[in-house]
């Protein structure tokens, strides 16, 4: 019987020992990776900023390829979170600051334990070097847990290794595969539209267009207003010099709407007019070969250009649709031949910053169909145009196909 006693002191004392033993470990961690990804930077910025692509990432400690991410609506930017589910395993993840196409930082979660994710992007001779660090203090459990499974910082080393390698992968085979069709000539029906008006680098056009259709979306969506098509991008000005453009991101519209400025959206009318049509299927990272190969072929076929008229970026197939870059579709329209009165000088765009817009506030007139009273979220003016009328296009001749927009 005493023998007994003494072997369950001994475990007891033992056990009090590994505790405390396990207990007194280092639980800091801080593990850094980097990997060159022959993938422009804006582009594995936006793909990594967006949570609704992170199911083919797999980047954090603790998950692997039966990882499944969930995340709401507002999938990109500061503020947005996600959950993931693996196995025994959860937690969540939430973006708390961004710069734009440079650094993401982010808190991630398993129960009350916080892990703190920054990922770097940097140009390197044609290539994009993206660096994730990863910083936290372990839980008892997971001390222990080190303790007889081997070492943490191994564990976490090659997590990240594998997920940036995923990263690699998944962007290099989604982004190289596109394909650009130049059409030839066709006609860019006219259309009422909702816009916002801006202007960024031709290189941050598509990161652009990304964090304003949400919010454009949910205006239209929370004034009842009876959209017509695929969002479009309208350009007033891309200047390939100095790689720059100014242009409104739209959403087609039944009717025309009057916003009372100043306001974030603007209403405006989109003339029909003769086009030459370029179809891109694949990342927004091919539209600058797609306009060279149209201006090409134009130049080839002696088709002038109408400069002074208004390009126009039908997004067909877009992130809304497919989260897949390599099935996006993109339909281009160059504005071909005398299409416009010369004497129409396009209207210039504001240059107020975003930061300072107020809100768009527009009102119904009296005698719109309003059940409530006072004003109502939405004008629809009897036809008043916002901008100058313009001459009415020529017909094209030998024209291939129509916009169906």
């Amino acid at each position: 019987m005493k023998i007994i006693k003494y072997i369950f002191l001994l475990l007891l004392l033992s056990a009090v020992s590994l505790t405390v033993f396990i207990a007194t470990q280092t639980g800091s961690y801080y593990i850094k990776e980097e990997k060159l990804i022959d993938i422009p930077k804006n582009v594995v910025f936006g793909y990594v900023n967006d949570y609704a692509n992170w199911n083919h990432i797999h980047i954090l400690a603790e998950t692997d390829s039966t990882t499944v991410y969930t995340s709401n609506d507002s999938i990109s930017g500061e503020g947005t979170e996600a959950t993931w589910q693996s196995g025994e395993f959860d937690g969540r993840i939430q973006t708390v600051r961004t710069a734009a196409f440079d650094t993401i930082k982010q808190n991630a979660y398993t129960g009350t334990h916080l892990t703190e994710v920054l990922w770097t992007f940097k140009d390197t001779l044609n290539t994009t070097k993206v660096s994730v660090r990863v910083k936290g203090e372990l839980t008892f459990k997971e001390k222990a847990y080190a303790l007889l499974q081997g070492n943490t910082g191994e564990r976490y080393e090659k997590s990240l290794q594998s997920g940036l390698e995923h990263l690699k992968n998944y962007l290099t085979e989604e982004i190289s595969a596109y394909n650009i069709t130049v059409k030839g000539k066709a006609v860019k029906k006219e259309a009422f539209y909702l816009g916002f008006a801006t202007t960024s680098s031709i290189t941050g056009i598509s990161q652009r267009v990304s964090s304003v259709l949400p919010r454009l979306r949910q205006f239209v969506a929370d004034n009842n207003i009876t959209t017509a098509g695929r969002a479009f991008v309208l350009y007033n000005k891309y200047d390939k010099l100095n790689g720059s453009a100014a242009y409104s991101v739209c959403i087609p519209i039944t009717e025309e709407i009057y916003t009372t400025p100043p306001s974030e959206f603007t209403g405006g009318k989109l003339y029909a007019f003769p086009a030459y049509k370029t179809t891109l299927k694949g990342d927004y990272s091919h539209l600058k070969e797609a306009w060279a190969k149209t201006y090409a072929q134009l130049e080839e076929k002696g088709i002038p250009v109408y400069e002074a008229g208004q390009y126009v970026e039908v997004l067909t197939v877009n992130m809304k649709q497919s989260k897949q870059p390599s099935k996006w579709v993109t339909d281009i329209y160059f504005p071909i031949g005398k299409a416009y009165n010369d004497s129409i000088v396009p209207a210039t765009l504001p240059t107020m910053p975003e930061s300072s817009r107020p809100a768009a506030s527009i009102q119904r007139p009296a005698n719109a169909n309003n059940t409530g009273t006072g004003e109502q979220p939405a004008v629809r003016p009897n036809r008043v145009e916002q901008r100058p009328v313009r001459a009415t296009p020529p017909a094209v001749e030998n024209r291939t196909e129509e916009d169906e927009e």
